[in-house]
């Protein structure tokens, strides 16, 4: 067989064409690369300044400021008051620190850490088991004092808590007393008069409370007074500032303790977060950005071949129980009980046992005594089916006894 030229052509033809056939050419546009957009800056809102004065709303508020200087105690009559800790002996409200004159009267600027609270919160009490005690109120004022002037002399006393249908009167007792040109000096608990009979007849109670702006005044030394007994001129001074000035660092730990309940994680800044907008890989190629689209010969894959799924077996169902009604009874003609039920008992049948007579043996003894062996009786045992199913009665035993003798 010769092989031509053109039979070369063809059978190239071919085997260049099945090359085709086997292999999907796919075209791939890669998307426009997109301009990356860098997210919008996080802006904090700054937190909201701290307030410049403790805000109160409750008996509560003073719990936990006032507990590293004192004891909280339950007194009758009171409930729960507070008690200083750590004083000198001889130690009583209002005695350390000095006055400032403001626009709502005298204020008491103590030297004490508590001040803030318990000289413009609250009443004093002397009790005669825990001392002084201060009992907690939520209305603000200057000061809560009576004065007294008179002889040269200016005192001042803690008013004690009020009650419901009772009298409250100051004791003089409780009076500090200073010389009248001294009002606006410093005092300290030994530099006070107390106690003394021929000061307190000297002065007399001024009776001068009133409210401005919703907040309690009680009047002391005339301001004019003052100035011209001590002969110089006295400046009243703001009561937000002199609040502020007490007020600022328990204000601050009250407002930082209320931002790290109200946000717990405030302080943790989270980066922001950053967003990869360039195009993704396709089919494992590198990411090129050609100006025109490629060809990109793809081969073509087999399907692959999944194992046939065995058939699910169907449970075989529970053999149904008929009513008891209709489930066919046994050989006995009794009624098969319920799978799990006790059957009922069948009724024993008592059958009566033959008794032998004295004298009287029976026929297959004698018989097996005559010939010395045992052999079956046809005769007897007829005899005994003509006279009943069952065993007879004795009469009847020695009468079927007496007619075998008769037959031998």
């Amino acid at each position: 067989m010769k092989i031509t030229q053109s039979t070369i052509r063809t059978g190239l033809a071919s085997i260049f064409l099945a090359a085709l056939t086997g292999c999907t050419t796919y075209v791939v546009e890669r998307p426009e690369p997109q301009a990356y957009t860098p997210p919008p800056p996080v802006v904090e809102e700054p937190a909201p300044p701290a307030p410049e004065v403790v805000v109160i709303q409750s008996d509560d508020d003073f719990y936990q400021p006032l507990s590293p200087y004192g004891d909280w105690v339950v007194v009758s009559g009171y409930g729960r008051v507070w008690r200083p800790r750590n004083v000198e002996a001889g130690w009583r409200p209002y005695a350390d620190g000095h006055w400032e004159l403001t626009e709502d009267g005298w204020y008491w600027e103590s030297d004490e850490p508590w001040g803030w609270a318990t000289y413009h919160y609250g009443r004093w009490e002397l009790s005669a088991g825990y001392g002084w005690i201060w009992v907690p109120q939520t209305q603000w004022a200057p000061a809560w004092v009576e004065w007294r002037e008179g002889g040269g002399y200016v005192g001042w006393a803690p008013l004690p808590p009020e009650r419901v249908g009772v009298s409250v009167t100051v004791a003089p007792a409780t009076f500090c007393f200073v010389d009248e040109r001294r009002i606006h000096d410093r005092v300290r608990p030994t530099t006070v008069i107390v106690n003394n009979t021929t000061v307190i007849r000297k002065t007399v109670v001024i009776n001068k409370t009133k409210v401005v702006n919703k907040v309690v005044v009680h009047d002391g030394p005339d301001q004019n007074e003052v100035e011209r007994v001590t002969g110089r001129k006295i400046e009243k001074v703001s009561v937000k500032d002199l609040r502020h000035k007490d007020e600022v660092t328990v204000a601050q730990r009250q407002h930082d303790a209320q931002g790290k309940a109200n946000h717990p994680q405030m302080g943790i800044h989270q980066q922001p977060e950053v967003r990869n907008d360039q195009p993704q890989n396709v089919h494992g190629l590198q990411h090129r950005q050609p100006a025109h689209a490629e060809e990109v010969s793809v081969p073509e894959r087999k399907p692959v071949q999944k194992e046939p799924t065995p058939a699910r077996v169907q449970p075989q169902p529970l053999p149904v129980v008929p009513p008891r009604s209709q489930q066919p009874p046994d050989k006995n003609n009794r009624a098969v009980p319920f799978a799990g039920e006790n059957p009922k008992p069948t009724p024993l049948v008592h059958q009566r046992t033959p008794v032998e007579k004295p004298g009287h043996a029976p026929k297959e003894q004698n018989k097996d005594h005559q010939q010395g062996k045992s052999q079956p009786n046809p005769k007897g045992q007829a005899q005994q089916k003509n006279n009943g199913k069952g065993h007879d009665t004795d009469g009847a035993n020695s009468a079927g006894d007496s007619n075998s003798h008769d037959r031998n």
